[in-house]
């Protein structure tokens, strides 16, 4: 049986690998770095930086012994933490933090949060991974699954930008719809931004298990 728990800062280092190892046949992270060795290197650093700041500042979700992580921000956040934040995620692109300027911004004006709620509050999943060996037992799933009951209970949204087809229909199993679609610049893949109500009362079981099968 698969358990969620929450990171420690002891867990940062063995994520980082897993997010890194997963990321690197990413439509996104293939049109920000070109070199399949560089990108490795320059991701493996990105989400060290990002699993520091996601463990003090967010809610990381672990599967098993780092099997698989979620990482996930409540929204509207702090205006001086999150530009700490986005600072922090050029640093530790190196010379990448130009290509990765340009997907912020683009991301930034997908996200629907202005329809979300009057208050524009919802939770944000910045990042999904399951190790790359261990695709395929469920265990995205698991870590999503957790994490939504915590919102339905608040009737919180939760949005997501999905990067691949294969992305936007796994989101689609779980629930999530699309409301906007961009194109990255010069020649980048599509990122589809896709939202998830919170409230029970649109997901009725018999909805529920049609989006699943």
């Amino acid at each position: 049986m698969l358990t969620v728990r929450a990171a420690t800062a002891a867990d940062v280092e063995p994520l980082g690998e897993l997010l890194a190892q997963a990321s690197v046949v990413d439509p996104v992270v293939a049109w920000l770095i070109n070199d399949h060795a560089l990108r490795y290197l320059t991701m493996h650093r990105f989400f060290t930086a990002e699993l520091e700041f996601g463990v003090r500042h967010g809610i990381v979700d672990v599967v098993g012994h780092c099997d698989g992580v979620a990482i996930w921000y409540p929204h509207p956040v702090d205006r001086l933490l999150g530009a700490e934040h986005q600072r922090r995620r050029l640093r530790s692109c190196g010379d990448r933090h130009g290509p990765y300027a340009h997907y912020t911004f683009t991301a930034g004006r997908l996200e629907p949060t202005g329809r979300l709620e009057p208050t524009g509050r919802h939770h944000h999943l910045a990042f999904l991974a399951a190790a790359p060996w261990l695709r395929r037992q469920g265990i995205g799933s698991t870590l999503l699954a957790a994490h939504h009951a915590r919102l339905d209970r608040i009737g919180m949204p939760a949005v997501v930008e999905a990067s691949s087809q294969r992305q936007r229909a796994f989101y689609e199993r779980q629930g999530y719809r699309v409301v906007r679609v961009a194109h990255l610049p010069a020649g980048g893949p599509p990122l589809w931004a896709m939202r998830r109500s919170g409230d029970p009362v649109d997901q009725p079981p018999m909805a529920a298990a049609l989006r699943v099968g």
